[in-house]
C-alpha cells in the first residue's frame, strides 16, 4: 500500500495552526495540531449568485461566450419579443448593438467578439427564421441564410464563427432531426441527429462537439437524456445524462472532453437546478444552481467555468449565476449595511476610503455644520465645519481634505475652501475662482478637480477648475453642462456620470488637461448619484433621484451592471474604490437617511477542506 510521500514525494507536515494558503498548496495534506484535522486544499465546485441582466426579464436568449466574455442575444416576453444584445464581463451586464430582428430561441455560436446568429422565431406573425448575421462585437452583418427555418435552438449551437453547427430544431410542422453546417459565409446539410429535438446543450467544436438533454418529438415531447458526440461528420449516442432536461444550457464554449450542462425542466415536471458534467465518458452530478429555470441562456470554457443567466422559473427572471469548480471559495460582489451616521442627512459630503472616511454638512433642516468620521464600522464625532454646507466638492483622505463651494446660508453660492488635517476644519485662504454647488468633485488634498456645478443664475455649468494646494486654476470647459452628477478618480484621470442638465447617460473623462466622452451609462440615474473609484478606468455609480438603487460599474470604455443597494436613495454621496465603495446617507427629494452601505467587489479566497477529524 503506498504512503501519502509515496505519491507525493513529501511527508505529511504537521502545523499548530493552518498555513497561510496559495495555489501551490493545491494536493497537499497537512495536520493540524491544535484542532487535530487532517486537512488540505483541493477542488470543489460552486455556484455563485452574479450581476442581473442589464435590461428587461426574459427567457428564451440565444447565448454563447465563455464565463467572463458572454453574449445574450433576443428572449421573451415582451409582450412580443426582443432584440436585446448584452455582453457580460465576469462582472456585470452592458448593453450592446439590438440585433436586427427582435426574436426568441436563436442560434448563437462562437465568442463575444466574434459570434454567429441564425434561426429563431419572429412573432407576430410567426415565422422561423434562416436569417443568419455574424457578430464582431460591435454590429451585426448580414450572412447566408439557414437552408430551412427553425426556432428552439437557443443553447444547441457550437463551434466558431466560422465553423459552427446548428442541429434539431422546431418548427410547427414538429421537432426535427438534421445538422448544418456553417463554413463563415454559408449553411451545407450534414448528417442527421440520433434522436430528434429541440432546446438542447450543445458544446465543442465543428470536429468534435456534443449535444445533450433537449426535448424530443411530438406528441410526448419528453425532457431527454440522451447525447451524441460529433466528429464532424457523425452523430454517435454516448453516456447518457442522469437526468432528463428539456429547455436546457451549458457552457458551449467548453470543448467535447471538459464540460458542464445545467437547469432545463423535466417532463412531466417543473423547472430544474441541477447541474452534470461530463469528462469525455462519463456524466457526474455536481453542485445545483441557486435558482431552478428553464429557457435560460449558457455559457462557458470547460467543466469548471460556466455561467448561467436569465431564463423562466414560474416568471421571467434576469437572475445570473456563475460556476467555478477550484480550489477557491469565490463570494460575489454585494452591498451591505455598514455604521449608522448619527445625524440624518441629504445633499451631504463625503470623502476618504471605506474603512477611513469623513463625512460632513448636508441638509435639512437648513446647512449643517456637522462633521463625523467612519472607521469601516463605527461613526465618532469630530470638529464641525467652520461654515455650515451643503452639496459642495470635496477631496482628499482621512488625514488631509477639503471641502469647497457648496450652498452656505442664506443660499449663497459658495466659493470658500475649508481644510481638515485629520483632527479639524480651518478656513483655507485659497477660494475657488467661480461660487458654484452641485459641482462633481475628486481627488486628493494637493491635487483636486472640480468640475461643473450650478451657477448662480440657476443654469447647470460647464466650468473646470484645479486645486494644486496653493490655488485654484481655470482647467478646459467640458464639453457638457452639468450638475448633480457623480465622478471620481483623481485630478489627472477622473470621470463624471449622471446628473442633470439635462439628465443624460454621457460619461465624461479628464486626464488633467482635456475632456473627452466615455461610455454611456446603462441606465439613467439622474441628480445626486454617488460614486467611487481610483481612476477613470475604474469605479462605481449608485443611488440618484428620486431614490434609485441601481449600481453601475466602469471600465473606462463601457458600464455594466452591478448588485443593487438595499435602498434606493438620491441626493447622497459615496467614496472609496471600485471593489470598496461607500455611500453615505442621502434620501428622496424630501427625505433624509442615517444609513451607510458598503459594497465589497467579488473575491476568492484559496480554502482547505477537513478530511478527517482525530
Amino acid at each position: 500500500m503506498s504512503t501519502y510521500e509515496d505519491i507525493f514525494g513529501k511527508r505529511v507536515k504537521f502545523f499548530d495552526e493552518d498555513p497561510t494558503l496559495d495555489s501551490s498548496y493545491e494536493g497537499q495534506v497537512w495536520y493540524n495540531s491544535a484542532t487535530g484535522t487532517l486537512k488540505s486544499v483541493v477542488t470543489f465546485g460552486a455556484w455563485v449568485s452574479s450581476t442581473s441582466l442589464a435590461g428587461a426579464v426574459r427567457s428564451g436568449v440565444g447565448s454563447s461566450g465563455t464565463q467572463t466574455a458572454s453574449l445574450s442575444v433576443g428572449g421573451e416576453p415582451g409582450p412580443g419579443y426582443f432584440n436585446l444584445v448584452e455582453e457580460y464581463n465576469g462582472s456585470g451586464w452592458s448593453t450592446a448593438t439590438n440585433y436586427p430582428l427582435s426574436i426568441q430561441g436563436p442560434l448563437v455560436a462562437g465568442t463575444q467578439t466574434a459570434a454567429v446568429v441564425c434561426g429563431g422565431n419572429t412573432h407576430p406573425p410567426s415565422v422561423d427564421r434562416t436569417d443568419t448575421f455574424e457578430y464582431d462585437g460591435s454590429s451585426f452583418s448580414s450572412s447566408g441564410a439557414l437552408p430551412a427555418g427553425r426556432r428552439g435552438l437557443n443553447n444547441t449551437g457550437f463551434g466558431s464563427q466560422t465553423a459552427a453547427v446548428q442541429s434539431g430544431g422546431l418548427t410547427p410542422g414538429g421537432t426535427h432531426n438534421t445538422s448544418n453546417e456553417y463554413n463563415g459565409s454559408s449553411w451545407t446539410a450534414g448528417n442527421t441527429i440520433n434522436t430528434t429535438r429541440y432546446v438542447h446543450a450543445g458544446s465543442g467544436t465543428l470536429t468534435a462537439g456534443i449535444i445533450s438533454g433537449g426535448v424530443g418529438a411530438a406528441p410526448s415531447y419528453n425532457s431527454l437524456t440522451n447525447v451524441e458526440e460529433y466528429d464532424g461528420t457523425t452523430f454517435t449516442a454516448v453516456n447518457s445524462l442522469s437526468v432528463g432536461r428539456g429547455a436546457t444550457a451549458g457552457s458551449n464554449q467548453a470543448p467535447q472532453t471538459s464540460l458542464i450542462v445545467f437547469g432545463g425542466n423535466s417532463t412531466p415536471g417543473p423547472s430544474i437546478n441541477n447541474t452534470e458534467s461530463y469528462d469525455g465518458t462519463n456524466w457526474t452530478a455536481q453542485p445545483n444552481m441557486a435558482s431552478a429555470r428553464q429557457q435560460l441562456g449558457g455559457s462557458g470554457s470547460s467543466s469548471s467555468s460556466g455561467l448561467a443567466f436569465a431564463g423562466y422559473t414560474t416568471t421571467a427572471v434576469a437572475t445570473t449565476e456563475e460556476y467555478n469548480n477550484s480550489i477557491n471559495t469565490i463570494t460575489a460582489a454585494a452591498w451591505a449595511a455598514g455604521g449608522t451616521v448619527p445625524y440624518a442627512s441629504r445633499q451631504n459630503m463625503s470623502f476618504g476610503t471605506q474603512t477611513a472616511a469623513i463625512a460632513c454638512g448636508g441638509h435639512p433642516p437648513g446647512n449643517l455644520n456637522t462633521s463625523v468620521s467612519y472607521d469601516g464600522t463605527s461613526y465618532s464625532s469630530t470638529p464641525n465645519l467652520n461654515s455650515a454646507t451643503r452639496i459642495g466638492g470635496v477631496a482628499g483622505t482621512q488625514a488631509a481634505g477639503y471641502e469647497y463651494g457648496g450652498i452656505q446660508p442664506p443660499g449663497t453660492y459658495n466659493v470658500n475652501t475649508q481644510t481638515w488635517n485629520g483632527s479639524s476644519w480651518s478656513n483655507s485662504p485659497y477660494n475657488l475662482n467661480n461660487g458654484t454647488y452641485g459641482m462633481m468633485s475628486c481627488g486628493t488634498s494637493t491635487a483636486a478637480l472640480s468640475a461643473g456645478g450650478e451657477d448662480p443664475g440657476g443654469s447647470p455649468w460647464n466650468v473646470t477648475e484645479e486645486y494644486d494646494g496653493e490655488g485654484w486654476t481655470s482647467g478646459n470647459t467640458m464639453p457638457v453642462s452639468r450638475y448633480y452628477g457623480a465622478g471620481d478618480g483623481t485630478q489627472t484621470s477622473a470621470f463624471i456620470a449622471a446628473g442633470s442638465a439635462p439628465v443624460n447617460t454621457t460619461t465624461l473623462e479628464y486626464d488633467g488637461t482635456n475632456w473627452t466622452t466615455g461610455g454611456s451609462l446603462i441606465t439613467n440615474t439622474g441628480a445626486g448619484a454617488g460614486a467611487s473609484g481610483e481612476n477613470s478606468d475604474s469605479g462605481l455609480v449608485f443611488g440618484g433621484s428620486p431614490a434609485v438603487a441601481v449600481t453601475q460599474g466602469y471600465d473606462g470604455t463601457s458600464w455594466s451592471t452591478r448588485p443593487s443597494l438595499a435602498t434606493g436613495r438620491g441626493f447622497t454621496t459615496g467614496n472609496g474604490t471600485a471593489t470598496a465603495g461607500l455611500i453615505v446617507s442621502g434620501g428622496p427629494p424630501s427625505g433624509t437617511s442615517t444609513a451607510t452601505e458598503e459594497f465589497t467587489g467579488t473575491t476568492e479566497t484559496v480554502t482547505s477542506k477537513t478530511l478527517t477529524t482525530s
